[in-house]
């Protein structure tokens, strides 16, 4: 097994121990994965999307808000709901800026609501899959670095890469006496004299990640209702990077590989591609439960809670380096493997209070507190790691945990919502929610602004449809290297502007 986790775990480390002030973030470090996985951005209920449902129901998705509201369900129905996702990405590295567009639809719930009669009061039976994360994010980037190359990553011993690239010749020994590994780009120039290289980089990731539940809730005393529900969690995330570096300008003009006995007839390097893939199974567990009360007829407080509980990830990774030379002839080497960890996703707290269908008018408010600084990765889950692997990422997991309790925030999300019912069932809806960045090292602090209709087609099938418009600014790190000549480790940036519309349309078939 090529332990590449290794490598990004120590790595990730070394440069969270020597660089805290650096920014954005590396997105393949498993820090960064772990906040990834753990964080839910999406209801997939056309309906529940713009109004809060912690003090009152707005559908099947009512539920992951707060189980209990779901107790107001007066109807038995089945649903049924689409997601359309379109992103768009301004990157900007080197003072380049570019912009690329991404579209993808999905299916993002089914489900089912069984309101059972009752003498008084209500319980109310539910269950199906509804989407929860998800992401449609794409860099692209293209222009000349004087400073670095991706080759500065792989001289170090403890990079992954380090074999394939000695093999491919990304790296070489820049010493007679064969000590010093060093960039091929960098060999034969006085340190800190770099002819720089130009870079053309396309960064992919996607992930759909949803729970198939259970809930119930009912009103257990006059006016007081409780709830609960039960999940699986499962998904996938992918990650897929090409790092394409070539001589453009020939700067890189000698013949020292392969030349004869008597130093003729050599060749150079004319371009390296690197080749990464990283998919991601997720596999875990949700609990929730809340209690919503009825203060008057039109007046709704309520609570929810969902516990932290553990995700299980299985991820299988590629990585292949292409090098091609001046006479067009070219040396590749790769590696693959496998990995299982496990992350332990924060818990979360609701308040909700909701003005209830006063004059055909609802307004509903909530806010969620979740203190991601408590998420945990556990490394040593893998049955194929040695003893002595367990023994170093034990105390690994100690300082890369504390590293993300000094490097996350406890956050305070708001929602707020309002619609509008007409007495013949027609409704319109606006909502707006603030996420403040969960990030201590940059602040990525997310608006989302909704609105959508409800739309009766017949007595007995309800159609809504709901639009989502989001905007913020973000960095990513593209990689990390060790700068010799300032004795210090540097990083690769590109700041983003990201922008996504997303579209939900849900169908509800009474019966």
């Amino acid at each position: 097994m090529k332990t590449r986790f290794l490598s990004l775990v120590l790595g990730g480390l070394f440069i969270t121990q020597t660089a805290l002030a650096q920014d954005g973030a590396n997105q393949i470090n498993y820090s960064t994965l772990a906040q990834q996985f753990v964080q839910s951005n999406q209801n997939g209920d056309a309906n529940s999307t713009i109004l809060p449902s912690v003090a009152i129901d707005n559908g099947f998705g009512s539920f992951i808000d707060n189980p209990a509201s779901v107790a107001l369900i007066n109807d038995s129905y089945f649903t049924l709901g689409y997601l359309s996702n379109h992103a768009e990405n301004t990157n900007t590295f080197k003072n380049v800026s570019s912009t690329i567009d991404g579209q993808l639809g999905r299916f993002s719930n089914i489900g089912l609501i069984y309101s059972a009669p009752t003498n008084r009061g209500s319980l109310v039976f539910g269950g199906g899959y509804t989407i929860n994360n998800s992401v449609n994010r794409r860099n692209l980037l293209a222009a000349q670095n004087s400073n670095s190359t991706i080759t500065d990553v792989f001289k170090q011993s403890s990079s992954s890469y380090n074999d394939i690239a000695f093999e491919t010749y990304a790296i070489d020994y820049a010493d007679v006496e064969q000590t010093q590994l060093e960039s091929i780009f960098r060999i034969g120039f006085e340190e800190g004299n770099f002819p720089g290289i130009y870079q053309d980089v396309e960064v992919i990731q996607k992930s759909n990640v949803g729970e198939l539940s259970l809930f119930a809730a009912t009103e257990f005393q006059q006016n007081l209702f409780l709830g609960a529900s039960i999940a699986v969690v499962s998904g996938s995330h992918n990650y897929s990077r090409n790092f394409f570096e070539r001589d453009s300008e020939n700067a890189y003009d000698g013949d020292f590989l392969f030349a004869d006995e008597n130093g003729q007839n050599g060749t150079d390097i004319h371009s390296i591609l690197l080749t990464d893939e990283i998919n991601s199974d997720i596999l875990g567990t949700s609990i929730r439960v809340g209690g919503l009360y009825k203060v008057f007829s039109f007046l709704n407080v309520g609570a929810s809670y969902a516990f932290a509980n553990k995700y299980y990830i299985t991820e299988d990774y590629y990585s292949r380096i292409r090098t091609t030379f001046d006479d067009n002839t070219f040396s590749e080497d790769d590696f693959d493997g496998d990995f299982t960890y496990e992350i332990r996703r924060p818990s979360q707290f609701n308040l909700g209070l909701a003005i209830d269908n006063l004059s055909g008018f609802t307004f509903s408010s909530s806010m969620e507190f979740i203190d991601y600084g408590s998420t945990e990765l556990t490394l040593t889950t893998d049955p194929d790691l040695t003893f002595d692997e367990i023994s170093v990422l034990r105390e690994d997991e100690k300082i890369i945990n504390n590293s993300i309790s000094d490097s996350y925030n406890r956050v305070i999300n708001w929602k707020v919502g309002a619609k509008y019912a007409t007495k013949n069932g027609y409704e319109l809806r606006s909502g707006i929610a603030y996420f403040p960045g969960k990030s201590m090292v940059f602040d990525a602090d997310r608006s989302v602004i909704s609105g959508g209709v409800g739309v009766p087609l017949s007595r007995d099938i309800y159609l809504d449809v709901t639009t989502q418009y989001s905007k913020w600014s973000d960095r990513s790190i593209v990689y990390e290297y060790y700068d010799n000549a300032a004795g210090q480790v540097r990083n690769e940036s590109i700041t983003e502007d990201i922008s996504q519309l997303n579209v939900l349309i849900g169908l509800k078939f009474r019966f």
